[in-house]
């Protein structure tokens, strides 16, 4: 695997592994790229000549049939490898956005165009980064709210399997004047996907931080057993669990209402959306419960919190939305209050170490100053 494309997908991990073998069988095979310590992942892939792939029906399909998907060539340099690309889709957990965007801020070049897919902000930590530098340049940016797939896991070496959605997956592009170009890009990668108002309704349209927080922390004396599996939201998808799912899912609305955002779409119709759910029940209880996330098989232990439901969802996710809602004048007890829990449990200070405004330099923009940035793409 030798000279690059112009596409280049950054990230081993499920999602990208999805995307770059989505491609690959599509007949557009792209440079998969990841920083020097995730190089055995890229090893695999080299070594079996491609990505193995399955589409699942659910997630617990065992007869889908498995596809080898050609890449193009790896590459353990990411920044080397984009200066090429004329797209980039980077597809890394929220805590790599700043130290692949600080990465990559001295490398992007004129009339290149960036996708980050999956957790939202990255857009946001690739501008702070190139602010930071003191340098400008053409670039599109882009961010999706979620993954365009439903359980994009890694079972072994260079093997993947996932659930193609079939809607509820929002682009938005930085700067917003941008969108059609986006949302033109994507649709040619995941026609499922359609276009968001700005890179704040998809940020504010996180469903991981909705429905994974609520869930482990409300399910604490469960998933800290010391062995054996639990579902999140069959078992402890409680009536009084999925009624704070809905509260949480509230506070996001708000904050989308006061940024003048029009989309008003609560999370029960996403899950209807995005395919997960069959249909909308008489309430959140009955459409969660209808849903594939019932399914899921979450391996309980002591050390479960650790899990990036918690880890990785409540410091990038609520502790940014209680930050923006601070900004916006909108109260979120029920956001804060989940922060507050899983550190305790946790015994980390959240709060403390999570993303806020500040670190993109929004701090104080204010309504005015939030939605300016998300258009001009810069401030």
């Amino acid at each position: 695997m030798t000279a690059p494309t112009d596409i280049v997908v950054i990230g081993t991990g499920g999602g990208g592994l999805t995307i770059a073998a989505d491609l690959g069988l599509g007949g557009r095979p792209v440079v998969l790229a990841d920083q020097p310590r995730f190089g055995a992942a890229l090893e695999a892939v080299d070594a079996a000549g491609g990505i193995e792939l399955t589409f699942r029906t659910s997630l617990t399909d065992t007869s889908s049939e498995a596809r080898l998907a050609p890449v193009a060539a790896t590459s353990v340099d990411p920044a080397a490898a984009t200066e090429s690309a004329e797209l980039v889709i980077v597809c890394v957990p929220a805590f790599g956005h700043e130290p692949l965007a600080e990465m990559l801020a001295s490398r992007w070049r004129d009339h290149q165009t960036v996708l980050w897919v999956g957790e939202p902000g990255g857009s946001f930590a690739a501008v702070a980064a190139l602010r930071a530098i003191d340098r400008r340049v053409d670039v599109t940016f882009a961010d999706t709210n979620t993954l365009p797939y439903y359980g994009a896991l890694v079972s072994g070496p260079g093997t993947v399997g996932a659930i193609r959605k079939s809607g509820g997956t929002l682009i938005a592009a930085l700067p917003s004047s941008r969108l059609d170009h986006v949302a033109s890009v994507a649709a040619g990668v995941w026609p499922w996907v359609t276009a968001a108002e700005n890179v704040w309704e998809t940020l504010l349209l996180n469903f991981n931080a909705i429905d994974h927080v609520p869930a482990m922390l409300l399910n604490l004396g469960a998933i800290q057993q010391s062995n054996g599996t639990f579902t999140l939201w069959g078992a402890g998808g409680t009536h009084g669990v999925v009624r704070v799912i809905e509260a949480l899912d509230d506070e996001y609305l708000v904050m989308r209402k006061a940024l003048g955002i029009a989309n008003e779409t609560p999370y029960e119709d996403y899950l209807v959306g995005q395919g997960l759910a069959p249909r909308k029940g008489a309430d959140l209880h009955e459409t969660l419960q209808s849903s594939l996330l019932p399914t899921l098989q979450f391996r309980c232990g002591p050390n479960a919190l650790d899990h990036r439901f918690v880890s990785e969802d409540v410091p990038y996710s609520l502790v940014l939305a209680s930050s923006l809602g601070r900004e916006l004048g909108v109260t979120t007890p029920v956001i804060d209050s989940l922060i507050t829990l899983a550190s305790v449990a946790s015994g980390r200070d959240y709060a403390a170490e999570g993303k806020t405004l500040a670190e993109w330099g929004l701090d104080g923009a204010g309504v005015a100053g939030l939605r300016a940035a998300a258009e001009q793409g810069w401030w």
